[in-house]
């Protein structure tokens, strides 16, 4: 009977345990679902500024890497530079969007300049890259 009496005393004590973990899983639950709408919503990419230096930082990326030039890589460096002093870090993903934008853009006209069988599209393609670049050169350093 005292083996009968101590199984007794053990079940009833489970039911509490589990509503504390019930309980505590619950408040866990709800926290993480009022905190994490907080900070899974990027701000928009909204100063025209910050736009303009993140299409640009993307294409001089992309140009650094198709011409593995040093200058291109340091000019590119100081873009994102301006770029992070004008932005908030909640807002970086929305103009990391536009950064790799301006990257893929960038890379397309030059793949598009040097294979197109078209000569036109080609020679297109290559005044419009050069034009970006003169661009954003110009955002940095002032020509």
């Amino acid at each position: 009977m005292a083996r009968h009496a101590r199984t007794d005393s053990l079940s009833l004590s489970r039911p509490r345990t589990r509503d504390w973990i019930g309980k505590s899983a619950a408040v866990f639950c709800l926290t993480l679902s009022i905190i994490s709408p907080l900070r899974a919503a990027p701000l928009p990419a909204d100063d025209p500024l910050a736009r303009e230096f993140a299409y640009c930082a993307g294409r001089l990326s992309a140009e650094a890497q198709h011409h593995e030039d040093r200058e291109l890589h340091a000019l590119k460096k100081a873009m994102q530079e301006l770029l992070a002093a004008l932005i908030t870090p909640e807002a970086e993903p929305a103009y990391e969007e536009l950064r790799i934008a301006g990257h893929v853009a960038q890379s397309e006209l030059l793949a598009v300049s040097r294979f197109s069988f078209d000569p036109r599209e080609a020679e297109r393609a290559k005044v419009l890259a050069a034009e970006n670049m003169r661009q954003c050169r110009g955002m940095l350093l002032g020509g």
